[in-house]
């Protein structure tokens, strides 16, 4: 009996370690900083568009989930209090450019300088294709010249 009760005890400490180490990696692991990785590709919006557009699964695989600098034409651009959005190329076919409340803090003065048809440069992480808003990219930075605007 005594044998058994140190075998369950041992198991017992072994599966209250091995969830501990599961929660502390799957809820405690460091943020992504778009700001500070190299992007994987560097494109402009309508080629980036045109092969989610020509295969949706193929470009997934190829962008889904990396850092993507994307530059091309803005078609709308939309600021609120805590959010900031740029749709580039198309407004219904397009690329919509997801800034975080951090981001948008960070460059609020630079995004409020976008007008309707201005060239822009942004780097941000590729969520892939959604049906009513076109390519998404989430977590964007501005870029002027291949470097970070007011990122700091």
């Amino acid at each position: 009996m005594n044998k058994i009760f140190k075998i369950i005890l041992i198991l017992g400490a072994f599966g209250i370690l091995s969830a501990s180490a599961v929660y502390l990696y799957v809820f405690h692991k460091p943020h992504r900083n778009i700001t500070k990785e190299t992007p994987a590709y560097v494109i402009e919006a309508p080629e980036f568009y045109s092969e989610f557009s020509n295969d949706e699964t193929a470009a997934y695989e190829k962008y889904g989930n990396q850092v993507i600098q994307v530059s091309g034409e803005v078609v709308n651009i939309s600021l609120s209090e805590n959010s900031a959005s740029v749709v580039l190329l198309d407004e219904m076919e397009g690329i919509a450019c997801a800034f975080d409340s951090l981001g948008m803090a960070k460059q609020l003065n630079h995004l409020m300088a976008i007008n309707v048809g201005d060239e822009v440069s942004l780097k941000g992480q590729c969520d892939g294709y959604d049906m009513i808003m076109g390519v998404v990219l989430t977590r964007c930075i501005l870029l002027e010249d291949n470097i970070i605007i007011a990122a700091e």
